[in-house]
């Protein structure tokens, strides 16, 4: 199994997402229950991740296997928090916050690239767990996607040239999202020449990566998806939710049953 210290990786992301999002941690009683869904399964699947390398590379099976069982149940609900974000994004434009009148709808297209990739991360991880070069990567990268936003909120934190004081700084929130991306390109693309030929995992996260930073330049000028994006918010939780859930119950079901095929197919 690739990665022998990935757990470490894993478990940095805590304090550093407690850091980058200590907004949301000294407003807990009225961040809402998007964000706090959000927030809990996001901690959830980085844990879960942790536990499963960590286990495998001690030797321990079995626990490894009931986290990767654990995560059929766990998934669903973390795609769920995903699109709740979305929406509570274009409820922000809807109650008044000029902040995201500026960027919301560009914030919102980079929400729905990163739940469709991170959608198709798990469901090939679960299609190729029998493979552990190709499960172990596709694993791996549905973190970028969540990492990045992380580094982006901490360089607008620590950087004095990223400093976001005023909505006239909001310029510096898309500089910091674009040195984060590249960051995650290179770190992939790093990864990706270390073993180019499980490497499709890493080709496809720099795709999805390189696809946000254009939506997030484009998407804040198109007024029909501005206008879509904002009525939107307007749409029940309840719709969103059954949304996220339904699609990873189904790319659990699916992913589930094309890597027992493939088992087959290779026994035949």
């Amino acid at each position: 199994m690739p990665y022998r210290y990935a757990h470490y990786f894993y478990l940095m992301l805590i304090p550093a997402s407690a850091v980058a999002f200590s907004g949301y941690l000294s407003d807990l009683p009225d961040a809402g229950i998007s964000k706090h869904l959000h927030a809990v399964s996001a901690t959830l699947w980085i844990l879960l991740l942790a536990g499963q390398s960590a286990s495998i590379h001690n030797g321990l099976k079995g626990l490894h296997r009931g986290l990767g069982l654990a995560s059929l149940i766990l998934f669903p609900i973390y795609l769920c928090g995903f699109l709740l974000v979305y929406r509570s994004e274009a409820r922000r434009i809807i109650d008044g916050d000029p902040w995201a009148a500026v960027f919301g709808p560009g914030i919102g297209a980079i929400t729905l690239i990163a739940v469709a990739a991170t959608a198709y991360m798990y469901y090939s991880g679960l299609r190729e767990r029998r493979n552990v070069q190709l499960h172990a990567r596709w694993m791996l990268v549905t973190v970028f996607l969540f990492s990045e936003s992380v580094l982006g909120r901490i360089l607008n934190t620590f950087v004095p040239w990223l400093y976001v004081n005023q909505l006239e700084d909001v310029r510096r929130i898309y500089d910091a999202f674009h040195l984060s991306q590249l960051i995650a390109i290179l770190l992939a693309l790093g990864l990706f020449l270390l073993n180019r030929r499980h490497g499709k995992p890493f080709t496809f996260l720099i795709a999805v990566l390189i696809a946000q930073s254009i939506a997030l330049e484009l998407f804040d000028d198109f007024e029909s998806w501005r206008a879509f994006f904002v009525n939107s918010g307007s749409w029940p939780l309840m719709t969103f939710a059954s949304a996220g859930l339904l699609a990873g119950c189904l790319l659990v079901f699916y992913g589930w049953n094309n890597g027992r095929r493939q088992k087959a197919g290779r026994l035949a």
